[in-house]
């Protein structure tokens, strides 16, 4: 069994990730692509701005917001666009984050929160807390809606839905801070390897093999196959299961009846799943897999199954590595 870790990708990686497997606080696979509240507004400068500079007016899901110079310390109340900042080199702008706990469970967010600098704003948003904080603009979700006059109080506030597509709402995070442009390129990077590998995937002849990603939970697994799992079968050319739903549990017999060509397999990050991993090696329905047969099981880490930019990039990476090396 191969066990993938970060090497070189300490800088590219939902709840998860509140937390990663039940949908960002339990809500972005409702939401996906659509804005809560019945607005269709998203976060951009107004027509004739300049895109790189200030004062700048943002259009978002509850209006306009002027902000006049580039934010010094921002306020995130949901994790995932801190992430967002993180990915495009912005961290030093996160002054506090809602959930910070969140991403404390994944190893490729550790550069940005071992210092310490980051304060954690507990599970919910906490005015008192936010006030201490003093930040030059606070970005919120529609979680936040029942405070949001009171957070405009405080400082400017834009408020972006929640969305399990990180390619839209990086955008709108980016374009916050006057960085759309180094979002974008983020998003072009993250394209072009998806293409890259896809070739590469032709090439060795794995295109059309069956892969299942899971997570040691419980007595069993909980298995991941939704919208999130979308670039590594749409476009890098894994064959998913017809009959799986977006993500649930399945046990050994129901992988068994499965047989993937690949599993991609990552640890409970709550180290409470009775399923250990010396345990699957010493069964004899574990070692009639396919995948385990031609030693095409991966532990990974467990970010790489959530629907967040850095998490999905360092996928990507796990899975050049393991193609370049059948070449």
């Amino acid at each position: 069994m191969m066990k993938i870790k970060n090497g070189n990708v300490v800088i590219l990686g939902m709840l998860l990730m509140v937390m990663l497997f039940s949908g960002c606080n339990g809500s972005a696979e409702e939401t996906t692509d659509e804005n809560a509240g019945g607005t269709d507004e998203t976060v951009e400068p107004a027509d004739g701005e300049a895109t790189d500079g200030f004062p700048k007016t943002i259009h978002h899901a509850k209006g306009e917001t002027v902000i006049e110079s580039k934010p010094e310390t921002v306020a995130i109340l949901y994790f995932p666009y801190a992430e967002h900042l993180f990915a495009i080199d912005e961290a030093s702008l996160v002054g506090g984050v809602v959930g910070l706990k969140s991403l404390q469970n994944f190893p490729v967010y550790e550069p940005f929160l071992t210092s310490g600098e980051i304060i954690d704003l507990g599970d919910e948003a906490n005015l008192e807390q936010i006030v201490e904080l003093n930040p030059d603009v606070i970005i919120a979700t529609e979680i936040d809606d029942k405070i949001y006059d009171q957070l405009e109080k405080i400082t400017d506030t834009v408020m972006i839905p929640m969305s399990e597509n990180w390619q839209e709402t990086i955008i709108q995070v980016g374009a916050v801070v006057g960085e759309e442009e180094k979002a974008q390129q983020y998003i072009d990077s993250f394209n072009q390897k998806l293409t890259d590998i896809a070739a590469t995937m032709e090439q060795t002849e794995q295109k059309g093999k069956t892969a299942l990603f899971m997570m040691t939970w419980a007595n069993g697994f909980n298995y991941y196959s939704g919208v999130r799992m979308a670039h590594y079968y749409e476009e890098l050319g894994f064959e998913p299961f017809a009959e799986l739903d977006d993500y649930g549990e399945i046990g050994l017999e129901g992988v068994s009846e499965l047989d993937p060509d690949y599993i991609f397999l990552a640890e409970d990050f709550t180290e409470t799943a009775e399923t250990k991993l010396q345990d699957l090696e010493e069964s004899p329905v574990w070692n009639q897999l396919t995948a385990v047969k031609h030693d095409h099981v991966y532990v990974v880490d467990t970010e790489m199954m959530g629907p967040l930019a850095m998490g999905q990039f360092k996928g990507l990476e796990v899975i050049e590595q393991i193609m370049n090396e059948a070449e």
